[in-house]
């Protein structure tokens, strides 16, 4: 019986394997894990790394396989049995006995004819079936391998073959098992993205792509697009498409291959996919989702390859029909890439009126201010300015660009009102700059210095510093103008630059080299000189102007009050006449003062972008 035991155990499960065939009278061997499939959606080959293209991937082997039977004997088999002529020699009833102990009924009938054939005179033995297997150890171990637990079922058949040495696992939990086994390594290598790990073991094992474990060949595909192989991909997404039955597995097939590949290659998986009749709905989707990442890659980036205008024709007549918001809104920034604005603002439009999307919103406004519509635009970024930081924050954009020009229009009491309250909720450094200046440019200096204050607090910035400072000063706040000045001085040069102000009445402006001559000693040109110092620093431009101008008739104006001349212009928004005076002085005498004169006149001040 023992021997008998150990004939049974050294039965390879390979050979399980190979006499479900047809053939009754073939035996074959096979080495390595048993990952043969058994099913009916196996009859079509697996797909073959190597066959479509030359191979790419790196030479590394695959991990070590850990089948269940390791350690146990697995003798090899001669390609054909050959018949058995003597009578007298030894029938070989190993297999017959195994499929005996695993109450394989149907395969023992079958093996016992095959002998029958090759011994007529040999009969079966009549203590066949004493050695069958335990169903309810059997199924304890299923139950284990159910849940994933492949460690605890090493050990369980290691304590079962200790109470029994002649005790063999069932051969289908064997080769289940060798399955999982491999399919874990692979997983493995996988999610930690070792794409060569994972086309070396898929290489390694021949048959296990096949339509009975589709995840592990949409892993190889990326693994193969990973290593630069996009072409061997798309013939494995093909093979899933064209073999596996499975309508779901076909579907996530192409959406994955959307995510990877080419939009080209993702059309010819679609126009080589043979789908079902019932698949109409499927396939459409695809499509459309394909149409949506061709229509995005344009919202994105202009450059972008154009989507073919029969296409996106098609699928506006889509959305238009299904009233699919979020694609009108695509479609919407789509156009809006293009700076095609009144068609952006139509979809934008259908998009707020079939469902309550912020980010359609937003587009609206933005191509409403690109088509110069800017009350339209105000209006809606502030009816939307709940919905997203983002159209609050375009408010306050549309808002301060119209009360920062150079000559801007009075704000009614509603939309200033309305202003100030975003402006305040949001803590807008921008936005709290721009209605300094505002307040600035209506000599409502109180007002101003009090946004500039709020705008530096949230957020100090050259303009913000600037305005505060200017504003300090115009209110006659000593102390807040020396210290706005201490404490950003250093770090901006246009506040730095307003030390000036803080010092006795003079036409020599910091950095200037030459003293006020007071117009060669002339005692009228001195008080004229004076009189336009004081003038400046009390913000009277164009007094100042005026007072200069009066001041060359008696006396040649020297270059420290051409520099205060270059300001005056400066602030009374004639920048091209600032910069004019001060590329003139430049030219006989380069100092800081003219430097820093040339650079702000050029940048033309906007409050909400120095600089720009």
């Amino acid at each position: 019986m023992k021997s008998m035991s150990l004939l049974l155990g050294s039965i390879s499960t390979t050979i399980l394997m190979t006499v479900a065939a047809p053939a009754a009278d073939r035996l074959g061997s096979r080495s390595g894990l048993l990952l043969s499939q058994l099913d009916s959606a196996a009859l079509d080959a697996p797909f073959d790394l190597k066959a479509p293209l030359p191979s790419k991937t790196g030479s590394k082997s695959a991990p070590a396989g850990g089948s269940l039977l390791t350690g146990m004997d697995r003798p090899t088999f001669s390609q054909t049995a050959q018949p058995v002529r003597d009578a007298d020699a030894k029938v070989d009833e190993s297999a017959l006995r195994f499929y005996a102990s695993q109450n394989d009924s149907a395969r023992v009938a079958m093996e016992i004819k095959r002998i029958k054939v090759l011994n007529p005179s040999w009969e079966p033995p009549s203590n066949l079936f004493d050695e069958a297997g335990d169903p309810a150890v059997e199924q304890k171990l299923w139950d284990l391998f159910g849940e994933g637990r492949y460690d605890e079922i090493r050990v369980a058949v290691e304590n079962i073959r200790k109470a029994d040495p002649n005790w063999r696992p069932p051969a289908k939990l064997v080769r289940e098992f060798d399955r999982a086994q491999v399919r874990a390594q692979l997983i493995a290598a996988s999610d930690a993205k070792d794409a060569h790990g994972v086309l070396a073991i898929a290489e390694s094992q021949s048959n296990m792509l096949v339509c009975t474990d589709v995840d592990s060949m949409w892993r190889v595909a990326e693994a193969l697009i990973q290593t630069s192989q996009e072409d061997r991909a798309q013939e494995l997404y093909k093979y899933i498409l064209t073999r596996c039955q499975n309508p779901a597995e076909r579907l996530a097939t192409i959406q994955k291959a959307m995510e990877l590949l080419p939009v080209q290659a993702v059309k010819a998986l679609i126009a080589a996919t043979r789908y079902q009749s019932d698949n109409g709905k499927a396939l459409e989707t695809v499509q459309l989702d394909l149409m949506r990442r061709q229509i995005g890659a344009v919202a994105s980036d202009a450059a972008a390859t154009p989507v073919p205008p029969a296409d996106l024709k098609a699928f506006e007549a889509v959305v238009k029909q299904r009233k699919i918001a979020n694609d009108a809104d695509l479609l919407g920034w789509h156009y809006y890439a293009l700076k095609s604005w009144p068609v952006a603002s139509e979809w934008f439009k259908l998009a707020m009126n079939w469902d309550k999307l912020p980010k359609a919103a937003e587009g609206y406004a933005l191509a409403l201010r690109q088509q110069g519509q800017l009350v339209e635009a105000e209006t809606v970024a502030y009816e939307w300015r709940d919905a997203s930081p983002l159209i609050a924050k375009l408010f306050v954009e549309i808002v301060a660009t119209a009360i920062t020009q150079a000559n801007p229009t009075s704000l009614d009491e509603v939309r200033l009102a309305r202003m100030e309250d975003v402006v305040s909720a949001t803590k807008s450094v921008n936005g709290s700059q721009a209605l300094g200046w505002y307040h600035y440019n209506k000599n409502n200096f109180p007002k101003s210095r009090q946004w500039f204050a709020s705008s530096v607090s949230w957020e100090a910035t050259e303009t913000n510093a600037l305005g505060l400072a200017l504003a300090a000063h115009r209110t006659n706040d000593t102390a807040l103008f020396r210290k706005t000045v201490s404490d950003y001085g250093k770090q901006y040069a246009s506040v730095a630059a307003l030390q000036a102000y803080d010092k006795p009445a003079t036409a020599t402006v910091k950095g200037s080299k030459n003293p006020r001559r007071g117009g060669g000693g002339s005692p009228q040109a001195g008080q004229l000189a004076n009189t336009a110092v004081e003038q400046f620093k009390n913000g009277q431009y164009r007094e100042a102007l005026a007072t200069l101008d009066k001041r060359s008739g008696v006396a040649r104006e020297d270059h420290g009050l051409g520099v205060l001349r270059g300001w005056a212009l400066y602030n009374l928004n004639q920048y091209d006449k600032a910069r004019e005076k001060f590329v003139e002085l430049d030219k006989r005498q380069s100092t800081r003062d003219t430097q820093y004169g040339m650079y702000y006149s050029g940048a033309k001040l906007d409050p909400l972008h120095r600089g720009d």
